[in-house]
């Protein structure tokens, strides 16, 4: 189950990674050259509000189905064909106007699948495996990172790419259905609907009042507000920063391949070595705060220096930093759930607050670099991982 989750999510995180880093920015460069930032910051910022939403929803409808093919089944498969039907119009969308419908939707239904996927961890990873389970989700995001960024740089052309990114997705998914099939939920019992009203709607988020899960929450969102508020800007970072005469074959498309391959290896490097510790540690909460206050130092390496050696170290320290985090936040996720009839929805909860930084960030970042320049978005970063480090040591667990 774990390696076929991997493989999943792997694919999943293919096509964020291709389209957004590598992609997406020539384009909105040649539609909008003149304000390529805030066109990048706007779409952004659409796609991440629909990401929330969707986030959320998956996992709350999903904890309702009732189905011969399971809870879970029938909306990976939904998420799956509709992500499948967007993709070739965001391939051919000649209009920022054009993107800014199907961006959203698209970065929906990819969202609503990784909602779906990841609530199987509570679903059926015995608790003693949970460790083992997150590290090899952890390690699908290197493994899609660096599969995006090369496929998006190397295709022959915009709409290859993209068909690139369909085919793992659409065979993996297809591969987690058949070889690891759910088990019928037509005999669990259905939760009674409460009746729609301001206060049912408000008991949707009544996890929020868990101490544990509120500083989980608050935790998770500021360190992915520096992870989205730097990285979505990596492009524009390596061509008008460090500037293009300094960058690998003079070409800011390459320079982010390699920058986010190098990420990628050290991310590699170090998962299995987590994921293996991961189950025997009990301080889970502590580490995740020492990886949030070292991922804060290393985001202040390109503030001192615009220098391509610089940001290879910063790669590499950044791979380390959220290779460890990832495996151990999600751990961390699973353990500060309050309740396992509401796990799908209240993990949905905890993922939109990974994804809901991308609203503001696009925003934030680019009123930063118009005032400050690009040094002080990563003096931000550093300043917001290094708070989500002071919320995290604040959550007491056992494990």
């Amino acid at each position: 189950m774990a390696l076929l989750l991997f493989l999943a999510y792997a694919s999943l995180i293919t096509i964020f990674q291709g389209i957004q880093n590598i992609l997406l920015p020539p384009v909105v460069e040649a539609l909008t050259p003149d304000d390529k930032v805030g066109t990048l910051a706007v779409l952004s910022t659409l796609a991440s509000l629909t990401t929330i939403v969707a986030l959320f929803a998956g996992g709350a409808i999903s904890d309702r189905t009732r189905s011969r093919w399971g809870r879970r089944t029938p909306s990976l498969v939904l998420s799956w064909l509709a992500s499948i039907a967007l993709m070739p119009l965001m391939a051919f969308a000649d209009s920022v106007v054009q993107l800014m419908i199907v961006m959203p939707l698209l970065w929906f239904t990819l969202n609503y699948y990784q909602s779906v996927l990841l609530a199987a961890l509570p679903d059926r990873i015995p608790l003693k495996e949970l460790g083992f389970a997150s590290a090899a989700i952890g390690l699908g995001a290197p493994v899609g990172i660096f599969g995006g960024v090369n496929i998006g740089a190397f295709a022959p052309n915009p709409v290859l790419g993209y068909v690139f990114l369909a085919i793992p997705f659409t065979i993996l998914t297809f591969a987690l259905i058949a070889l690891e099939r759910e088990p019928s939920s037509l005999d669990e019992v259905l939760p009674p609907r409460p009746r729609l009203s301001l206060t049912s709607a408000l008991d949707e988020f009544k996890s929020l009042r868990d101490r544990n899960f509120a500083l989980a929450v608050a935790s998770r969102f500021l360190m992915f507000l520096c992870y989205f508020g730097v990285n979505g800007y990596l492009f524009y970072v390596l061509q008008d920063y460090v500037g293009v005469p300094n960058l690998p074959h003079q070409n800011p498309g390459v320079a982010v391949s390699m920058l986010l391959t190098v990420m990628t290896i050290s991310w590699l490097i170090v998962t299995p070595v987590v994921g293996f510790v991961a189950d025997r540690l009990r301080r889970t909460a502590f580490i995740v705060a020492v990886v949030s206050f070292g991922a804060g130092l290393v985001t202040l390496l390109p503030a001192l220096n615009a220098d391509w050696s610089v940001m290879i170290l910063f790669g590499v320290g950044i791979g380390v930093m959220f290779g460890t985090y990832f495996v151990l936040d999600l751990k961390l996720a699973t353990l500060v759930l309050p309740s396992e009839q509401t796990a799908g929805r209240d993990l949905g909860l905890l993922l939109a607050a990974g994804s809901a930084p991308g609203v503001v960030a696009p925003a934030i970042a680019a009123g930063i670099i118009a005032s400050g320049g690009y040094p002080s978005l990563f003096v931000f970063g550093a300043l917001v991982s290094m708070a989500a480090g002071l919320c995290a040591i604040l959550i007491r667990l056992r494990g």
